[in-house]
């Protein structure tokens, strides 16, 4: 049995490995003018960065139903994660093309082999995603079930993981209408970071403050609030690996035993987060 994990890019990960298990990535893309920019490998950052200074409108699209179906084969257990369902169409197209990609198989009429499938709405994006991917990971490596592993994801998923922020901008997410635009032109001011969570798959803002210091204390204490003991922390910057270093140094500071991994926001995210933007994930 052959067991594979799928995410979109939105997950701030390219193809590749987690433990034991394959892991394939859909890319997500940015539309700026008349250029489409693939969030995979190819992505070119700093090339992304200087055209979008021009001012052009820029959109995102999610993945096709084609790209999803071929990530979906050679593998007889598939686990997916997308970006939440409430900011992105592509919780939507993942679920079609599992449905057509069991319905293939089924008319292929293929013995000895039954196909599995899911498609988990991540209600975040990011550090989010990959939380799920690990926890399938590690149920697999202790050997459940495919149902086993469905339920306890989705419980994981809704119960236990919250994604955070923190913002120098949120243009981009006014712009394609995440936020009210009234939370933008505060992100806007001098200095003034907007930091909040995914709640329910949108995207809330929480609080305000002048300066980078005082808003990662302050969103350090809200993570505690809500029920973080030093679990998995995965943050991940937008061009600002010093910020994520100085927040993860704020998480140990109150539990030196936690577990933080640190990445980088791909095309997508970093394009949603913006320049200097954090994403904080954590296992409460």
């Amino acid at each position: 049995m052959t067991v594979k994990i799928v995410a979109d890019s939105g997950a701030n990960l390219t193809s590749g490995r987690l433990g034991n298990y394959e892991t394939q990535i859909v890319p997500l893309s940015l539309i700026q003018g008349s250029t489409t920019w693939t969030d995979d490998e190819s992505f070119d950052q700093a090339a992304f960065n200087q055209a979008a200074r021009s001012g052009i409108q820029t959109s995102s699209a999610c993945p096709s139903i084609t790209s999803w179906l071929t990530a979906y084969e050679d593998a007889d257990e598939i686990y997916v994660f997308t970006i939440s369902a409430e900011l992105s169409g592509s919780y939507n197209s993942a679920r079609q093309a599992a449905e057509l990609f069991l319905e293939k198989y089924e008319s292929q009429g293929k013995a000895g082999r039954q196909i599995k499938i899911h498609v988990f709405d991540s209600r975040s994006a990011g550090p989010g995603e990959y939380l799920g991917m690990q926890k399938v990971a590690e149920l697999k490596d202790q050997g459940k079930s495919f149902a086993e592993v469905v339920a306890a994801v989705n419980d994981y998923l809704q119960e236990r993981v919250k994604l955070f922020f923190c913002l120098k901008s949120m243009t981009n997410l006014a712009n394609n209408g995440r936020v009210a635009p009234a939370a933008a032109k505060i992100a806007g001011l001098l200095k003034i970071c907007v930091y909040g969570w995914a709640d329910k798959g949108l995207i809330v803002p929480l609080g305000k403050a002048r300066g980078e210091k005082k808003a990662w204390k302050n969103l350090a204490r809200i993570i505690k609030d809500q029920g973080y003991r030093g679990g998995k922390m995965v943050i991940n910057h937008a061009g600002n690996l010093e910020g994520a270093e100085s927040f993860h140094d704020v998480a140990l500071a109150d539990f030196p035993g936690a577990k933080i991994t640190l990445g980088d926001c791909r095309g997508l995210c970093s394009f949603y987060a913006e320049e200097g933007g954090l994403m904080i994930g954590v296992e409460i």
